[in-house]
């Protein structure tokens, strides 16, 4: 049965909806559409998922337990003008989670899938630095790191996306934490009176990134259907420069002597290999804007301090959707082309978040007896939250928070009389 929004409107209109950007759609209105409901149960089938079945209705109900339990050695030692510092930290975590089976695949009453695992971790660190004078340095830096997986990632349960033809069976795994080794090389010099200058070199290589594996099963419960399963795979890298900048301009004449600045830039690229087998390029790791940079020009002099900040993210891969290769139905070979309209950069590209520039700013004043008043603005241009897919035209999502405005008022107990 078809039934028309047109069926149950509301009087509810907003003709200046997103700023003018998208006009607004007609409406449903709730009550009349449960009156329906209510009126006609005949015409619908209940949901073999709602709250009346006994395997589950929820795949973000879970139940975990991590537990971490971590010690650290370190050791510094200064000869001539070299600074060398080494330090070992080792983690050993273990994990318990529970959780529903959503589908009709072995179901089970209550938090019944069970997940479980442990891992030890010895995660060095090293620093060198030589003293070029009293006001500069080369710093010299490795170390290892980990990222564990998310919550969700833990749990084995599995649940079913009828939107796909066959349907995807999403089963969780038993996943290990990323690791990487980082190297990084920086040069610092201070300046006179409250300043520093800093340029650098990084290089990040990450073994194991999490990611999701799509395949058709040919064989057991899912025969026939696609399953989609996370799983450490792959490798992948972040490098490039950064470079900051921090200075009170207490030198210069009058009320110029407040003004001050604090400002950086970073430039990464990265790219990963094998963590998709549906796609045949290597692309960049998710979260990892190419261009990043940060203003913030401050004023302080006497009782009146104000902050402004100017902040700038470029758009990065959000999540990998892109397959340029698809499941074999009849394998071998496992994979057949799967051609995309416009590539990476068409409508089937991956999911990209949208370049943002936000302004805000804070500003205070000391009134006196301990009590300074407070202002402050965020996201002053109204930038643009979203998504879009392969290109920006392509769009996804859009989202227009307005500004932030707030005022108030703090009081300090033990302020100077």
């Amino acid at each position: 049965m078809n039934l028309p929004i047109s069926a149950f409107p509301t009087g509810l209109t907003d003709k200046n909806y997103y700023d003018g950007s998208y006009p607004l759609g007609p409406l449903g209105s709730w009550d009349k559409i449960n009156r329906y409901i209510r009126s006609n149960p005949g015409n619908f089938i209940p949901d073999p998922n709602n709250t009346s079945n006994t395997y589950g209705t929820n795949p973000a109900n879970f139940d975990l337990v991590e537990r971490v339990t971590a010690g650290y050695v370190m050791n510094t030692i200064d000869f001539s003008r070299f600074t060398f510092a080494v330090g070992l930290r080792i983690e050993g975590t273990q994990f318990y989670s529970s959780a529903v089976n959503t589908t009709t695949v072995n179901p089970c009453l209550g938090l019944c899938v069970k997940a479980g695992g442990d891992y030890i971790d010895a995660l060095p660190s090293a620093s060198l630095r030589y003293r070029l004078d009293n006001n500069s340095g080369i710093r010299f830096v490795y170390s290892r790191a980990l990222s564990r997986p998310l919550p969700q990632q833990l749990t084995t349960a599995i649940s079913e996306d009828t939107s796909t033809a066959p349907s995807t069976f999403n089963v969780g795994a038993v996943l290990r934490p990323e690791h990487s080794n980082n190297y990084d090389a920086l040069y610092e010099r201070y300046l006179t009176p409250l300043g520093i200058i800093q340029a650098g070199f990084f290089y990040k290589s990450i073994s194991s990134p999490i990611v999701t594996n799509v395949i058709l099963a040919n064989s057991g419960p899912f025969t026939g259907h696609f399953v989609a399963t996370p799983a450490n795979a792959g490798t992948a890298y972040v490098t490039g420069f950064e470079v900051a900048f921090q200075q009170h301009f207490t030198y210069l004449p009058r009320l110029l002597s407040g003004l001050g600045v604090s400002a950086n830039y970073s430039y990464t690229t990265s790219g990963t290999t094998g963590v998709d087998p549906l796609r045949t390029d290597n692309p960049a790791l998710l979260r990892q804007a190419p261009n990043t940079w940060n203003v913030s020009p401050t004023y302080d002099r006497h009782r009146l301090s104000v902050r402004v900040g100017l902040a700038y993210n470029g758009p990065n891969i959000f999540q990998y959707q892109y397959h340029d290769l698809a499941p074999n139905p009849t394998p071998p070979p496992a994979t057949i082309p799967n051609q995309q309209p416009g590539g990476l950069k068409g409508p089937n590209g991956d999911n990209y978040l949208y370049a943002h520039f936000q302004v805000d700013a804070q500003g205070s004043y000391y009134l006196g007896k301990g009590v300074t008043a407070i202002v402050s603005g965020l996201n002053l241009n109204n930038e643009v939250f979203g998504f879009y897919n392969g290109s920006p035209q392509f769009v996804v999502q859009r989202e227009y928070y307005k500004p932030t405005y707030s005022f108030g008022f703090r009081w300090d107990l033990q302020h100077e009389k």
